[in-house]
C-alpha cells in the first residue's frame, strides 16, 4: 500500500527517472501574476512555470517555445548542485520569449527610444540576454532560436548559453564568482580562447540574381583599393562555399562567401568572465559553435577538460556528475513534449533588410583593422 502510494504521488507531480518535471502547462497570465512580475496584459497573453522560472509571451509565441524552454530548464536545475538551484528558484527569474516576427523593442520591458540604425542594430544584436528589470533577474530568448526554426540559430543553444548566466547571477554562492574571477585569468594568461577563426562572412549581395563579386566588394569596402580586392579573390584569400575562386566569379544572396584574414583570433569566452562561463557552460552540455570568428574547436565536455582543465574543475563545483548533454529539439521532434511538432513545417526565419544591414555594418566595424592581415 504504502508502495502504491508512492509511485502515485511521484506520477502525480510528474517526475521522470531522470528527475525533470515531464509536464508543463501554458496558461492565461493571472492578474495576480501579472502584478507581481510587472507584465502588461495587453501584450503578455500567456505564461509558463517551470523550477520557479515563470516563461512570459505574447498571443504570438508557439506553446512549443513555452514547453521546450521549460524542458531545458529542467534537464539544467536537475543536474546543478542543489544549493545553485535553489539560489536560482528563490531569485524569481522572468524568462521572455520573443517571437519570430516579432522584435525585441515590440517587448514592453524593452521599448527603446532609439531611432533608425542604432534602433535596428539594437533588434539585431538583443535576441538573447540576461538583465536585472526592478531587481528581478530577466533573460530573453528568441522562440526562433529556442525551437531551431530555419533561419534562427541551429549550431549551438543560446538558451543554454544565456542560462549559463542565469546560473552565474543570481545562482552562485559567495566566494563563486571571485574563484571564476581567478580561472578566467588563468586560461587567458595560459593562451587559451585565442584560436578563434579571423574571417569574415560577406553578405552584402542580395537576391538570386548573380553579380560579379569583386563588385560588390568594391562596393562594400571603399577603403580598400579595386586592385587590392582583386588580389585577395586570386590569391584565395576570399573563399566562396569553402573553396578559393578568382576575380572574375558571380555569386547570388544563397553563396557563402568567406573573407579569410588568418592569424590569431580572439574568443567570446576570452572577452570577460560572464561570457567565459556561459561558453564554457555552452561545452560542458555539448553545444557550442566552433571554428567561425567567436569560436575555436571546442565544443564538448571531454574536449574542454583537456583544453582548459582549470575551466572542468571549476564546472565540476557548480553540476553534479551527470551524463545529460544538449540535444536539438530538432532531433527530439515529435516526441513528448514536442509530439505534434514537425521542423518540416516549423516557420523559416528570414530576417528584414534593415536587420541584416545593421548586421553587416557592425561587422565591417568590427573586421577593419584586420584587412592589414592581408596587404
Amino acid at each position: 500500500m504504502m508502495k502504491s502510494l508512492l509511485v502515485s504521488a511521484i506520477a502525480l507531480i510528474g517526475i521522470t527517472l531522470s528527475g525533470v518535471a515531464s509536464a508543463h502547462e501554458v496558461k492565461p497570465i493571472t492578474p495576480e501574476l501579472a502584478e507581481q512580475y510587472g507584465l502588461d496584459r495587453s501584450f503578455f497573453k500567456k505564461g509558463t512555470m517551470a523550477e520557479g522560472i515563470f516563461i512570459a509571451t505574447s498571443d504570438k509565441v508557439s506553446d512549443y517555445a513555452h514547453l521546450e524552454a521549460a524542458y531545458q530548464f529542467g534537464n539544467i536545475m536537475a543536474v546543478l548542485k542543489p544549493a545553485i538551484a535553489k539560489r536560482i528558484r528563490d531569485g524569481k527569474v522572468l524568462c521572455i520569449l520573443v517571437g519570430h516576427k516579432e522584435l525585441t523593442s515590440d517587448i514592453p520591458q524593452f521599448k527603446s527610444d532609439k531611432v533608425g540604425k542604432e534602433l535596428d542594430f539594437y533588434n539585431w544584436r538583443s535576441r538573447g540576454f540576461l538583465t536585472l528589470i526592478d531587481k528581478r533577474p530577466t533573460v530573453l530568448f528568441a522562440e526562433e532560436d529556442v525551437l531551431e526554426f530555419e533561419g534562427g540559430m541551429q549550431r549551438e543553444s543560446i538558451l543554454i548559453h544565456e542560462f549559463g548566466h542565469v546560473i552565474h547571477r543570481p545562482g552562485f554562492p559567495g566566494g563563486f564568482d571571485e574563484e571564476l574571477m581567478k580561472t578566467w585569468k588563468a586560461a587567458k594568461k595560459a593562451g587559451l580562447w585565442n584560436d578563434g577563426y579571423a574571417s569574415q562572412r560577406f553578405r552584402r549581395v542580395r537576391g538570386d540574381q548573380p553579380v560579379l563579386l569583386l563588385d560588390a566588394l568594391v562596393k562594400a569596402f571603399p577603403d580598400q583599393s579595386p586592385e587590392f580586392l582583386r588580389k585577395c579573390l586570386d590569391s584565395g584569400d576570399i573563399i566562396v562555399n569553402g573553396k578559393p575562386s578568382n576575380s572574375k566569379v558571380k555569386v547570388t544572396e544563397k553563396d557563402q562567401v568567406r573573407i579569410v584574414f588568418g592569424g590569431p583570433k580572439d574568443c567570446y569566452a576570452s572577452k570577460n568572465r560572464g561570457e567565459y562561463f556561459a561558453e564554457i557552460v555552452q561545452s560542458w552540455f555539448n553545444t557550442n559553435r566552433t571554428m567561425d570568428h567567436d569560436h575555436n574547436h571546442i565544443d564538448t565536455r571531454e574536449e574542454l577538460k583537456a583544453y582548459d582543465p582549470g575551466a572542468y574543475r571549476f564546472l565540476q563545483k557548480i553540476f553534479k556528475d551527470d551524463p545529460w548533454r544538449f540535444i536539438s529539439p530538432r532531433k527530439r521532434a515529435g516526441q513528448g513534449h514536442l509530439k505534434g511538432y514537425d521542423p518540416k513545417t516549423a516557420p523559416v526565419v528570414v530576417q528584414p533588410d534593415f536587420i541584416k544591414d545593421a548586421a553587416n555594418d557592425y561587422y565591417d566595424q568590427y573586421w577593419a583593422d584586420y584587412w592589414k592581415r592581408l596587404k
